[in-house]
Formats: C-alpha cells, structure tokens, sequence
C-alpha cells in the first residue's frame, strides 16, 4: 500500500511520456516530411558496388585527408562514379568499417529503387523483431496490450523513426544490442559477445562495453568476443586487403573533433555551444569545426572521457548484482557511449530506446525514487520526439537554445549517473514477474 501514491504518479508520468511520443510521430507524418530520404543508405550501397566489383578498391578516397565531416560530398573516385552511373548528382562519403559495404555486396546488383526498399522492409522488421526479444526479456506477452505499447512506442521513437528515414545502419546496431543484451541475461555468452562484436565491427563504439565484463570477470565473454573480433577484423582482411582495414583507424580518428551541428547531440557539443554562446546548425557548424581551439577540444575530451570512467566506477562499485541487472547496466551503457561519443547523431540514440523500456518496465512494477520516474519521463520526451529541435530553432536568447538542443544530453547523463549509482539498491526488486496489465493499460488509457 505504500507503494501506491507513488504508483500513481508514476503511471502518470509514463502516461504522459508515451502520449506526448505518440502524438510527435503523428505530427511528423501529418507534416512536411524534411528528410533526405534513404541518404545514408545510398552510400552503403555505392560503396557495396564498389567492393563487388573489386574487393580491394579504396572505398576511403577522399575520407583521409583531414575531417570528413567537412568533406562529405565524395568528389574522385569509384564511389562517386558508380553514383553517377545511376542517376546520382553526388554522394556522400564512406566512413563506415569495410565489413558494412562487404555485407551488402552480394546485393549491390539489384537497382537502388528495390534496394531501399529492402533496406526498408528489413529495418522495419528488425524493430519489430527487437521489440519481440525485448519483450522476452521483461517477462512482457507478445500476444497482449502491453506489447502493443512497447512496439508503438518504438516505432514512434524518433532517433529510431530518423535511421529509418534516412535509411541509416542504427537500426541494425539497435538489433545487435538486443541481441547481446538479452543473450548475455541468459548466460549465452558467445552469442551475446558475437553480437556485440558484430556490433563494434560495424560502429566500432560498442567497445567501450569491454571493461564492464572485466569488472564482471565474465572470462568466458570476453575471450568469445576477442575471438569473433580477430576473426571478422581477418575476414575483412582476406576480402578487402590489409591496405583498406588499416585506413578505416585513420578515418576513425579524423572525426575525433566531433561535429558541433544541432543534429549532433553530444557532451562535446553542449560544451561547444556553451564554449560559443550560441548552437550551430550543420553549414555553420562547417564554418568552425576546422577552427576549434585545441583547449576546447581537450575540455572535451577531458569531460567526455571523466563521464565515461565514473560511469565503469559506478559500474564496479555494484559488481555483484545479478546478470538481470548487470543486462540493465548494459543498456544504461549504450547512453553513455552515445553521450560521450564525438559524433553522436539523433538516429544513434535509437539504442537508448532499450534502456527506456527496460527501466520504464521496473519502475511500472516497483517503483523506486521519484527522480528515475521524472528523469525517464523527461529522457523519453526529449528524444523520443522532434518537438525540441523544433523548439530550440525558433527566434530566442542563445541561453534558451543550449539548454533545449542540449537537454537530451542534460537529461541523459544524469540518467545514466541515477540509474548506474542505485544499480546494488535496485538489484533485490523483482524483475522477473509479468508486468500487471493493469498498471500499463491505466497508463496508456491515460495516454
């Protein structure tokens, strides 16, 4: 009975949160769709004719010499012809590990109208099949309202809904979490250490989850992992040549600076902006992304990679918690990566999505403190709709236009601090147990 005051309020909180997500996707369908579509996936496919026609072409012209960011128009080269071959003014540069173009290779020969609709269909589905998993997970039936709400819910997920508009890899990373979040709370480490392997071979930052399974002295995880890594890191070798995997780092690095646009939601841009009194949009960000003062690129470093250490602390402090709650800790960890990533787009908070449920879920079944409720609810708002970039272009002090552009880091980093700083305190609470219908379905009715 004490729990209930503060059940209540909770399933307000989550009732306005999963309203006020609903109601943005069906603004951005009933509004001017403003996407490039599919401008991602377009290069994935170029460059995967590339590969298809010779292996050990160099799919990085152009990429190498100095920020790509600031260069990515593709300008030389295969890429760029092959491009224009199909009725393509320009494309964009690749600066994704080879392993992407290599994978979809054996596709590359299909036209590029049936080839984005395939791209389409598949993202579609793994959502979907994300969704299935993750359901799984939380004790959540498939078959019931409380599935329709967490796939509702993601499919009106705005980073998610933006990587599949613009036909963006994210969705598949998104999957590749799931996967290796779900297997790892089931004890199948080589599966979940597969996945997160394919995962860092495709995106590279899911690495930074390593040193948790140090913490964890999960040995038999992390010798699965060095394994598939070696084993991919030589399968791109034998395909596409030493010579192009050793240029790939080069890129990596190249980007290292970051990119201080709006769409760029990261520790090191809201420092940035503070940094410039003011936030950037993607052609003014160009202006001054090669200028950066190298003090305030450190601070950025310095402030990204603090966030970082103190979240693996919080991480040890609570090493003996249960595999359930160490998959929660996982999640937790796909925002950090996000956040104190240089080059953080929208579309890559898509893996923030599991996070969300997998803690709306706890709190729906014992609440906890009244600021995890409040920090979901407000993460859920901030990126789960479109409303705050909107809001933080229109004509006001800079002051206001930081704190909103920058709220999904502002609410995200104290997130992840809360959640991973109570991880011991929370491991007792049943997670086991099927989420009562009645607690959702009041929520969504609220909705």
């Amino acid at each position: 009975m004490r729990h209930l005051p503060r059940l209540f309020a909770t399933k307000t909180l989550f009732a306005i949160a999963l309203a006020t997500l609903l109601f943005g996707s069906l603004s951005r369908y009933l509004g001017q769709n403003k996407y490039v579509q599919n401008v991602d996936f377009y290069v994935y496919y170029f460059a995967a004719q590339v590969i298809h026609d010779d292996p050990h072409a160099n799919i990085y012209e152009g990429a190498t010499d100095g920020n790509p960011q600031t260069r990515y128009v593709a300008t030389g080269g295969e890429l760029p012809a092959h491009a224009r071959a199909a009725g393509f003014d320009s494309i964009q540069l690749y600066i994704y590990p080879p392993l992407l173009a290599d994978t979809l290779a054996p596709f590359s020969g299909i036209t590029p109208h049936h080839a984005v609709i395939l791209w389409r269909a598949f993202n579609l589905a793994l959502v979907l099949g994300s969704c299935m998993l993750l359901a799984g997970m939380l004790r959540v039936p498939i078959i019931g309202f409380e599935f329709v709400v967490l796939a509702l819910a993601a499919y009106s997920f705005f980073p998610i809904h933006e990587a599949i508009s613009l036909g963006q890899v994210t969705v598949v990373m998104l999957a590749l979490w799931t996967v290796g979040i779900l297997a790892y709370s089931e004890d199948r480490m080589f599966l979940s250490a597969a996945a997160f392997a394919l995962a860092t071979a495709l995106k590279v930052t899911p690495i930074l989850l390593v040193p948790l399974f140090f913490i964890w002295k999960d040995r038999r995880w992390i010798v699965s992992y060095i394994a598939v890594s070696l084993g991919l890191v030589g399968l791109m070798v034998a395909i596409n040549g030493w010579h192009t995997v050793s240029v790939y780092p080069a890129v990596m690095s190249a980007m290292g600076g970051g990119m201080p646009s709006l769409q760029n939601k990261s520790i090191g841009s809201l420092l940035t902006w503070i940094y410039y009194r003011r936030i950037f949009t993607m052609d003014s960000a160009m202006e001054v992304i090669d200028t950066l003062p190298r003090g305030l690129m450190m601070v950025t470093k310095a402030a990204s990679g603090i966030f970082y250490l103190y979240c693996l602390y919080l991480a040890w402090r609570s090493r003996e918690i249960d595999r359930f709650s160490r998959a929660g800790v996982l999640a937790v960890f796909g925002v950090v990566t996000v956040c104190m990533s240089p080059v953080a787009w929208r579309h890559g908070y898509s893996v923030a999505f599991l996070a969300l449920a997998i803690y709306w879920v706890k709190e729906l079944r014992t609440p906890t403190r009244p600021l995890r409720s409040v920090l979901l609810a407000l993460m859920t708002i901030t990126l789960g709709c479109f409303f705050v970039d909107v809001i933080a272009q229109i004509h006001m002090p800079q002051l206001f236009k930081i704190l909103i552009a920058g709220s999904w880091v502002i609410f995200s980093v104290p997130f992840c601090l809360d959640t991973l700083s109570y991880a011991s305190a929370d491991d007792h609470a049943s997670t086991s147990k099927e989420l009562d219908p009645a607690m959702v379905s009041a929520a969504a009715s609220g909705a």
